[in-house]
């Protein structure tokens, strides 16, 4: 008998189709239903592809697939188990999140990501959209619908048309240019918009966007928050390399790379009308403040205070004033980087 379903809410829609909370009405239980007309199907030798290729590759960092089939109205259906906090997509929203945060989520998916490519199977399309959160917060791979096994059957027009370009690693023109460091660098830019919200992204069109990005210029490699420690810039740099013989040559290598990041405070900062203010949480419950402000004689003052109950101290020994600009800025990074890493 054909599985039923009451279709509860649309979660999203795209390129590829639709995915539902639905209520299983055979098993009695909530699922994620992913529904793709047939002619949006990238393998058209196989219409249940994406759903075996989550079976091959099952793992705790990746959605598990409960059954695939095909719907009354002809759409193919893949269930999935449902995750009611939805996406890192839906987390972050185009900001940032505390670094501890984004290390844990891309270290989640690292993991899943490297599991299916021991598995033989290329993600090509790594993004916020596609990490779902589980039950216990953390990164779960999520949308297999381009991991292709059968390069031979895959319908490439399909691709061409639907192929997000920011995520798109500079060696890959085609379907078949696309290979495990390919998701390697798509894990980079990932990393890169989470420490640092979409805000840092120029605003410019997708020709332009993939012109600057085979170059090695688009996202700018010079430009994160104050906040994001040298060591992790370096590291994102590496995912983001256009060679793709200079990144991490595995999921895994890059993965062992982050867990070495030592991101101990989440920060969030806001602009005034003289500087920036800094508010960081640390995962021992410390919180920091730190403020870069212009003085009434255009020089510039630093001022630390950091505490665990609610009343934050004044540390004098991180507290600095009448320093140029570029002297402040300098000073203002390097306490960001210390408390970081150290929290303290």
């Amino acid at each position: 008998m054909a599985a039923s379903f009451d279709f509860l809410k649309r979660l999203g829609a795209g390129y590829f189709g639709e995915v539902w909370h639905a209520l299983d009405t055979g098993l009695g239980c909530e699922v994620a239903l992913k529904c793709i007309p047939p002619d949006k199907i990238i393998n058209s030798t196989n219409l249940h592809q994406e759903a075996q290729t989550l079976k091959a590759s099952e793992h705790a960092n990746i959605v598990r697939v409960t059954e695939t089939g095909t719907l009354d109205d002809g759409r193919v259906y893949v269930s999935m188990e449902y995750l009611p906090k939805g996406s890192v997509e839906d987390e972050a929203s185009g900001a940032l999140l505390g670094l501890p945060r984004a290390k844990k989520l891309m270290t989640d998916v690292l993991r899943g990501l490297g599991h299916a490519h021991r598995q033989g199977i290329v993600h090509r399309d790594v993004k916020p959209a596609n990490i779902m959160i589980g039950n216990s917060n953390e990164g779960k791979l999520s949308d297999f619908g381009l991991a292709v096994p059968d390069i031979g059957s895959v319908d490439a027009s399909q691709f061409k048309q639907y192929q997000y370009r920011l995520h798109l690693a500079p060696e890959v023109r085609g379907f078949t240019d696309y290979t495990p460091v390919s998701d390697v660098y798509a894990c980079g830019i990932t990393l890169y918009r989470l420490v640092n919200g979409d805000t840092y992204l120029p605003s410019i069109d997708l020709a332009e966007a993939t012109l600057r990005a085979r170059r090695g210029e688009f996202p700018p490699r010079d430009t994160y928050r104050e906040f994001v420690p040298s060591s992790l810039r370096g590291m994102i740099n590496k995912a983001l390399s256009v060679d793709p013989s200079d990144r991490y040559q595995t999921a895994d290598e890059m993965r062992h790379a982050l867990e070495q990041q030592k991101l101990l405070v989440s920060w969030q900062e806001r602009k005034t009308p003289r500087g920036t203010i800094w508010f960081g949480e640390g995962v021992s419950g410390r919180k920091f403040r730190l403020s870069l402000s212009r003085d009434n004689n255009s020089m510039w003052d630093i001022e630390f205070k950091t505490g665990k109950h609610g009343t934050l101290r004044r540390k004098s020994s991180d507290c600095h004033n009448s320093l140029t600009e570029a002297k402040g800025a300098q000073v203002a990074r390097r306490i960001l980087h210390r408390v970081t890493q150290t929290e303290a």
